[in-house]
């Protein structure tokens, strides 16, 4: 079967400044992989959602410590890496968009004012 169109994959949320792309997850134990999304990020100006197969994380904006590239494990340096405060999430995340590059998710995280180094 062949991949989806990738601009399926990116869209706008319910206000102008929201944003929510599909794509993948790993939460240290766990990771999704395909050419659908598993996983969805959906980001606001005040807090960001990773949900999908393996759970569902919020993350209020004042948590989150820093937001840059992903690792070589899983995606081999695509995507991008979530660390936090919260206790009781997993203390790093990472997600993988679909038709979009780290460096334009990474862009508009900044643009909304995310911690992203």
């Amino acid at each position: 079967m062949p991949a989806p169109d990738a601009s399926s994959f990116a869209t706008q949320g319910p206000s102008s400044n929201d944003v929510r792309w599909g794509g993948h997850v790993s939460n240290g134990v766990g990771v999704t992989y395909g050419h659908e999304p598993l996983a969805f990020l959906n980001v606001s100006a005040n807090e960001m959602v990773l949900s999908g197969n393996l759970g569902t994380y919020r993350l209020p904006k004042a948590s989150i410590r820093r937001i840059g590239r992903a690792g070589m494990y899983p995606w081999f340096f695509r995507g991008l890496r979530i660390r936090h405060v919260i206790a009781s999430l997993p203390s790093e995340l990472q997600f993988r968009p679909l038709g979009a590059t780290t460096r334009d998710v990474l862009d508009q995280l900044r643009g909304l004012g995310y911690p992203v180094r």
